[in-house]
């Protein structure tokens, strides 16, 4: 790849926005508005957007409620909800909001200290917000009862490209004459397009343009009376009625790797009645069984689609791992190696980036050449995740599927051992072996399967490099720091269709060869010490993963390489939703390209 990239000059980071205090109130110096009202910011947030959409009786009912948001701001609506479902402990709450110009924490904490009734819950919110990295991001509040789903991005770009249903808006930002990008007739559109029938919304503005574009759009609009000093406000239906959707409550999983316990905890935390089943001994038996996993994310230099939710995967799951206490190192080093990744670094150094995410990496003194370093890249701990994400999942292990069969919608699993297990959904998740499953089902996925071995240095070999010692590194091959008195340093590359594997001494000789000369020392041929583990891979052509709906109550979770423990957690989420008929908000760009069904023909 040229130095001469059409994208050398780019920069992906997040505008900061020019925050100024007036009279305790945050204002932004660039569109000359305040976040929220002098009066009382939190009352304002109750008042327009809670009781404008009448939430309080609406939660009360229980069950899923979905509830989008133009302008996330300081945060401020959200928290005046995560106190209110305190007293409605019976609803989940999918929670979808665009922010154009996210607020730094220090910001975030200086508005929320005003407000000494919410401590608590802004210390969760400020916890659990993810990096400024623009697109799509995904956590969750309130003990796993309330999903945030936050895109980074200007309104005008992002709600084209969503496709969810809601049940309630807050249309917040700065005032139209301020903001009047936010409150054209185009957005106003695509929020009609976005509300289900019966869906409601409120508006602290009551301006004539407003009123007319979103009648346009399909809502009958009333005034009322506004908050404080402001005389009126807005709020609105749309007409109709909401179709009931019957949710798959009982959930098999077929695989206890992390495709699969990644899926069961999305789907447990959203009340789901979850059953794990692998014909292993136990969870992580197979390709998600080493002893070590990095995280790190997959980016191009035009930072695409797929570069950015790659980025988004590696955001959700390094807290994960952080969560879990599944985090053994913090932070990945990508050396210049090979060749043609010398080049595309290269470009990645002349561009701007978040500096949370990549930024450039000199190793030429220690003999390690020049890379990039990942700051929220991770050096994991499998079992410890593994287990945390499996705990609200029934586990049956040690028994192969003879059968699968569906009536009239239901799924049943006929074991080895004779057990008959009925679901209301299955999903298959079951990395190499996905193929047979499928197959049962008249189905197939282009899995190109490969054999990795890993192996395990003895750590007075290697330990002697500072770098070697506290991040993963990657180099074509990858290292970790150790762990019990060896690194893990891997992995071959065997294409099952392709003969023999090589042998334990000849994949060892193969991952010290990839070893850049800074880090290999005196390793050339005793490989005595040395231990080895070897697993099985499942990637499709495009090296992009798959998830999504098989048949009618059938779905899959796989294809992903050798970066299951950075995609999964984050696609395991959006599976979760796609099931149970919750708000899926992923941009349909980035959808498309990882759903099953681009191979479907």
């Amino acid at each position: 790849m040229p130095n001469n990239s059409p994208h050398v000059d780019a920069d992906y980071r997040l505008p900061v926005p020019d925050i100024v205090l007036v009279d305790g109130v945050p204002h932004a110096a660039d569109f000359e508005d305040g976040y929220y009202s002098a009066q009382d910011g939190l009352a304002e947030s109750r008042h327009v957007f809670l009781d404008g959409n009448g939430l309080s009786s609406r939660l009360g009912d229980g069950g899923h409620f979905v509830i989008a948001e133009t302008g996330f701001g300081t945060g401020l609506n959200l928290l005046a909800l995560m106190v209110e479902m305190k007293r409605h402990p019976n609803c989940q709450v999918d929670f979808i909001s665009i922010e154009g110009f996210p607020l730094e924490e220090h910001a975030l904490a200086a508005a929320h200290a005003q407000f000494p009734e919410i401590t608590e819950a802004a210390a969760d919110l400020r916890r659990a917000l993810p990096p400024r990295w623009p697109g799509y991001h995904i956590t969750s509040l309130c003990e796993g009862r309330l999903t945030l789903h936050l895109h980074y991005g200007d309104v005008g770009s992002v709600l084209p490209e969503l496709a969810f249903q809601a049940d309630a808006w807050f249309l917040d930002g700065f005032a139209p004459a301020r903001n009047p990008e936010m409150w054209n007739e185009g957005i106003m559109n695509h929020i009609g397009r976005l509300t289900s029938p019966g869906g409601t919304l409120a508006s602290f503005t009551s301006a004539g343009y407003v009123r007319r574009g979103l009648i346009t759009a399909g809502f009958d609009i009333e005034k009322r009376p506004g908050f404080g000093r402001k005389r009126e406000m807005i709020a609105g239906v749309k007409p109709g009625c909401k179709a009931g959707q019957a949710q798959p409550r009982s959930i098999g999983i077929v695989g206890g790797g992390v495709a699969g316990a990644a899926t069961a905890a999305a789907l447990s935390r959203r009340g789901a009645q979850v059953t794990i089943i692998d014909n292993a001994k136990g969870l992580g038996q197979a390709g998600s069984g080493n002893r070590m996993a990095l995280q790190s994310p997959r980016l191009t230099i035009d930072h695409n689609a797929m570069s950015r939710l790659s980025a988004s995967c590696l955001a959700y799951a390094s807290r994960l791992s952080d969560l879990t206490d599944a985090t053994l190192y913090e932070g990945v080093v990508a050396l210049d190696s090979p060749e043609k990744m010398a080049r595309r670094h290269n470009v990645f150094r002349q561009q701007k980036w978040p500096e949370t995410l990549l930024c450039a990496f000199d190793g030429r003194e220690a003999g390690l050449g020049r890379g990039l370093y990942y700051p929220m890249g991770r050096v994991i701990h499998p079992e410890i995740l593994l287990g945390q994400l499996a705990a609200g999942a029934e586990q049956v292990f040690n028994t192969d599927i003879q059968d699968v069969s569906s009536d009239d919608g239901d799924i049943t699993l006929t074991t080895a051992d004779g057990r008959v297990l009925t679901f209301d959904a299955l999903v298959l998740a079951a990395g190499a072996g996905m193929n047979s499953l499928l197959g049962r089902l008249e189905c197939s996925l282009p899995l190109e399967i490969t054999s990795g071995q890993v192996s395990h240095v003895p750590e007075s070999v290697i330990s002697d490099r500072e770098i070697a010692t506290h991040h993963g590194v990657s180099f074509g091959g990858y290292l970790t720091p150790p762990l019990d008195g060896h690194h893990d340093l891997g992995a071959t590359f065997h294409k099952q269709a392709y003969g023999e594997a090589p042998s334990i001494e000849e994949g060892h000789a193969h991952n010290v060869g990839l070893l850049p000369a800074g880090l290999r020392g005196g390793l050339e041929t005793d490989f005595s010490p040395f231990g080895a583990r070897v697993g099985e891979r499942a990637s499709l052509p495009d090296r992009r993963p798959a998830f999504g709906r098989v048949t009618k109550s059938v779905f899959a979770l796989g294809g992903l390489g050798a970066r299951g423990f950075t995609l999964a957690p984050m696609l395991a989420e959006l599976l979760a939703a796609d099931i149970l008929g919750h708000a899926m908000p992923l941009a349909q760009s980035q959808a498309a390209g990882v759903r099953m069904s681009r191979y479907s023909g």
